[in-house]
């Protein structure tokens, strides 16, 4: 099933029922398919032909969720772009998908000027504000009639590309059809017990798995909440105002939220499914906010490449300390060695993903494409192991194994010592050369509302919970660590102050 065709199949059955709510804005599911036929529309009588780019630089509103379904209504695939990345990095991508097109938000529009001026091909349409040159949203829409332009998409259509917040590397486009999209919305709502009733939070970055703010609920029929504000009162006014029963975060978020709480009441009773994925949730932030939500954060792990989470816990079953859950349904999980060959339980390895949801390519790079996709497994770069029950669990990014005097050392099993630390915000690990050892850990720390620790405070809290040779030889304390899109700290940022 094709993005347009639960569209469809939502403004026909259930045209009234609310498909996005913005602040005090909501958009009924009939409005929603009249407002993206227009859009589809305004494209193709511009110009656009099946399979030309769309940029998308947007944030969360609800003109991103109706360009990505116009845009798939018309045949063109769209691209989200991440308009914090570094200017050579933006033109770098644009020099590879070439857009027609390009829908910006008003504060975007300098930027998408100066990356796009080397192309005269590429009209600008600014949804919000004005560009001597540009197209107007609103203009456009206006211009336009509501009826379904009748394209003919199918599901192995590529619906569009989604470029990897580059956290270990060069950036790359994932393929990403209606068809991978469909099989990962029916495994996560089948895993996490999502009903057509559910009210979804919708906080993802809105250049990372874009998808994801809206393909779920879409499927359902259900109700997506947009905020453009992540701070913790703003996802606490939003989760106790429109009754939200389902939401994806990372832990910070979380444990941020838990913070509030702490000063502050606020009605989360109606959260049902909170999602914990992008990083290692901790056992005590899971039975914190059990204890005060009333419900478990519930971790998950996801990729770009796999178009979402493949792997989940179960809501209402008991947590496995540390697990990541069991593999979603239509996805094939192993563990396995240098070699490729298949490990056996409580060994560590590279974690591989075969299903109708895995990507097939990364768009323009066939280097990376063979180096992470073959044979129809996608090699995740994740270490982790699986149990005899099937429980898998994550360790560490492959990346990031670092060997000290000839012996293996997980950054994240240091990582979860310092959190454990009262005064600990944040920490990473990373590696840095040693004459002797050939690489030793470094821990780069915030602490929580600055407070001032000693290096010797530090090892000392560690000495007794890490063998001597995993204790980090230098720590520097910093007021921030760097983040990537997601919200994940850039590591890679990191390591390359040590390159």
């Amino acid at each position: 099933m094709t993005l347009t065709g639960m569209l469809d199949r939502n403004a026909q059955n259930i045209p009234e029922k609310t498909a996005i709510v913005f602040h005090d804005t909501r958009i009924c599911y009939r409005e929603l398919g009249s407002i993206v036929n227009k859009m589809a529309n305004a494209l193709l009588d511009m110009g656009l032909k099946k399979g030309d780019m769309v940029g998308l630089m947007l944030p969360r509103i609800p003109e991103l969720v109706i360009s990505f379904l116009a845009v798939a209504r018309a045949g063109g695939i769209a691209v989200p772009v991440n308009f914090e990345l570094k200017f050579e990095d933006l033109e770098t991508i644009f020099r590879c998908i070439s857009p027609r097109f390009l829908v910006v938000y008003g504060q975007f529009l300098d930027l998408a000027k100066r990356v796009s001026q080397s192309d005269p091909r590429i009209s600008i349409i600014a949804v919000d504000g004005a560009m001597e040159g540009s197209l107007q949203w609103n203009h456009i829409l206006k211009s336009q009639k509501g009826d379904n332009p009748c394209h003919e998409i199918k599901d192995d259509d590529i619906v569009y590309l989604n470029y990897t917040s580059g956290s270990t590397g060069n950036h790359k486009g994932a393929i990403t059809t209606h068809s991978n999209i469909y099989w990962n919305t029916l495994a996560s709502v089948d895993a996490l017990g999502l009903m057509p009733g559910d009210v979804h939070l919708c906080m993802f970055a809105p250049f990372a798995h874009p998808h994801e703010i809206f393909a779920r609920s879409l499927y359902l029929g259900g109700t997506m909440v947009l905020v453009d504000k992540i701070y913790p009162k703003s996802l606490a006014d939003a989760i106790s105002t429109h009754r939200v029963t389902c939401m994806m975060g990372l832990a910070p978020m979380y444990q941020n939220l838990l913070d509030l709480l702490e000063h502050k009441d606020y009605d989360l009773s109606s959260l049902l499914v909170p999602e914990s994925g992008g990083m290692y949730t901790r056992r005590d932030l899971i039975e914190k906010f059990r204890q005060k939500v009333g419900v478990p954060m519930i971790p998950v792990w996801g990729s770009t490449e796999t178009t979402g989470i493949a792997i989940a816990n179960r809501p209402g079953e008991d947590l496995i300390p540390g697990s990541i859950g069991r593999p979603c349904d239509f996805y094939e999980i192993n563990i396995v060695d240098e070699c490729g060959e298949e490990l056996e339980p409580g060994e560590i390895g590279e974690m591989v993903f075969k299903g109708p949801a895995v990507i097939q390519g990364y768009y323009m790079d066939e280097a990376n494409s063979k180096k992470c996709l073959s044979d129809g497994w996608y090699h995740s770069g994740d270490l982790g192991r699986k149990d005899e029950s099937g429980h898998f669990y994550f360790v560490e990014r492959k990346a990031g194994l670092m060997k000290v005097a000839g012996l293996k050392v997980y950054p994240l099993e240091i990582e979860l010592v310092l959190m454990d630390h009262p005064d600990i915000k944040e920490a990473a690990v990373i590696s840095a050369k040693d004459r002797l050892r050939g690489e030793v850990p470094k821990a780069l720390i915030v602490t929580k509302d600055g407070r001032e620790l000693t290096e010797k405070e530090i090892l000392g809290f560690c000495k007794g919970r890490l063998a001597q040779y995993k204790l980090p030889r230098i720590i520097e304390i910093r007021e921030s660590l760097p983040k990537i899109g997601s919200g994940k700290i850039n590591k890679m940022a990191l390591q390359m102050e040590h390159a």
